[in-house]
């Protein structure tokens, strides 16, 4: 969304967009600094721009994001083929600071105040200043609704980049809504570092209320919810969701462990107990809701007795999506200095261990679903495999798996059509589009 909102201003600033770098003068990357991974991933790719630029492929690269807010001054030092470092302060200036990469006239490296937290008022200032460009014409779009956090968890850098929790105010979430779905975007996903959170810092209402405007849109057949604290997932929430026709029933939980002492230490609310409990609540209130969620493992002090209750939680649980991740140690985070960090390859194989456990989970879900009827949003035809693939409401996009389907008569891209499952390759579903007899047949 970052991205699309910089598209925005450079193309309000007259330049015009090209998707391919090969064709570009200048590359503006966004980059990513939340964790080691991420960060080498970043790296990488501008260094292989940085090579088109010394071959007189490229005139300009800038760079932008997350990475430049947490080290601008290294990356300066390090990286002289780019020509401009730009914070999140500078942001508002980017379409400037393009055109003077591309005539040569820049003369300072690094623009803004790196190392200040992200102010979320620029994004709603590109929006004014210029539409939001969309990358491809996906019949669905991210919407955030706030930046930062105040959880304060002690391996998360967020906080270091992003800063406190600020709201987007509920008019300007749902002018831009409106805005996507004028450009035929059905389906939402809200995001944020904390949604679950949004308006406590402006006591402008709760996520509730945010939703009730949101279903209010013509046009919107699905609001997705991701990135939920498992502590402010209420009763009124999951009643809220379950008994919606537009708000799809998917919980994106942040689990993160299930060892009371690990949570603790990891600065986070819960406990196997407390989510089993969550867990029974959501399906009771609605047994078709999807569940997804994330793990860490490899965090200071846990002991393989700790690992091993994460492993046995995913196995006997039925969660639709488990990401698992190996605890990345990062400097300015609480938990940098912490006594009884793990090995590297202990907690790699602790990962591998759980991650196997969830692949299980995850197709014994998939299995669960064949025979049953889903609503699909028609996204593309593959031409390789020859099907159409979509997604239902309980696969959100580009993190979980999608359906994969045939059909005997022409479809567009952002239909909603019902396909029968038929099988399942892990956590991908296969089917095959049919024709519902009557309402209330097909699930949401």
């Amino acid at each position: 969304m970052d991205s699309e909102g910089l598209a925005g201003l450079i193309a309000a600033g007259g330049h015009a967009l090209v998707e391919d770098p090969e064709s570009a003068d200048v590359v503006v990357v966004n980059t990513c600094g939340f964790i080691d991974p991420a960060r080498r991933e970043t790296i990488d790719e501008v260094l292989g721009l940085a090579e088109m630029k010394e071959n007189g492929n490229l005139e300009g690269l800038i760079l932008t994001g997350c990475l430049v807010a947490r080290a601008a001054g290294d990356l300066a030092e390090a990286m002289p083929e780019v020509d401009a470092f730009v914070d999140f302060a500078a942001y508002p200036q980017v379409a400037e600071i393009v055109a003077r990469v591309a005539d040569g006239s820049l003369e300072e490296k690094v623009h803004g105040r790196p190392g200040t937290r992200f102010d979320p008022a620029w994004w709603d200032a590109s929006l004014a200043a210029g539409p939001r460009i969309r990358f491809g014409r996906a019949p669905w779009a991210y919407l955030k609704i706030a930046e930062g956090c105040d959880r304060g968890c002690t391996f998360c850098a967020i906080p270091l980049m992003r800063g406190k929790l600020r709201s987007r105010s509920g008019d300007v979430i749902e002018a831009e809504a409106r805005n996507l779905v004028g450009q035929g975007v059905s389906e939402l996903s809200l995001v944020s570092q904390d949604s679950v959170m949004w308006a406590r810092d402006t006591g402008e209402g709760n996520l509730s209320s945010l939703l009730a405007r949101l279903e209010r849109i013509e046009g919107l057949r699905r609001i997705r919810l991701m990135y939920l604290h498992p502590q402010g997932v209420s009763d009124e929430l999951i009643d809220t969701i379950a008994s919606s026709e537009s708000i799809v029933s998917y919980f994106d939980l942040s689990l993160q462990h299930v060892s009371k002492p690990v949570l603790r230490a990891m600065g986070r609310w819960g406990s196997a107990d407390r989510f089993e409990a969550m867990l029974d609540r959501i399906r009771r209130a609605d047994p078709t809701a999807a569940v997804r969620s994330t793990f860490i493992l490899g965090f200071p002090g846990e002991t393989e007795a700790e690992a091993a209750e994460v492993e046995a939680f995913v196995a006997d649980h039925d969660l639709d999506w488990v990401g698992v991740f190996t605890y990345s140690r990062e400097e300015g985070t609480a938990s940098h200095q912490l006594a009884g960090q793990v090995p590297e390859e202990s907690a790699r194989q602790r990962s591998e261990r759980v991650a196997m456990a969830a692949e299980v989970t995850m197709d014994r879900r998939a299995r669960d679903l064949h025979g049953q009827i889903l609503e699909v949003l028609v996204e593309r035809f593959d031409m390789s495999a020859r099907c159409w693939t979509g997604r239902s409401a309980r696969e959100a996009p580009e993190v979980d798996g999608e359906v994969r389907f045939s059909s005997d008569v022409p479809l567009s891209v952002g239909a909603y059509v019902p396909v029968a499952i038929t099988g399942n390759e892990g956590a991908d579903l296969e089917g095959e589009l049919t024709v519902v007899a009557k309402a209330g047949t097909v699930a949401r």
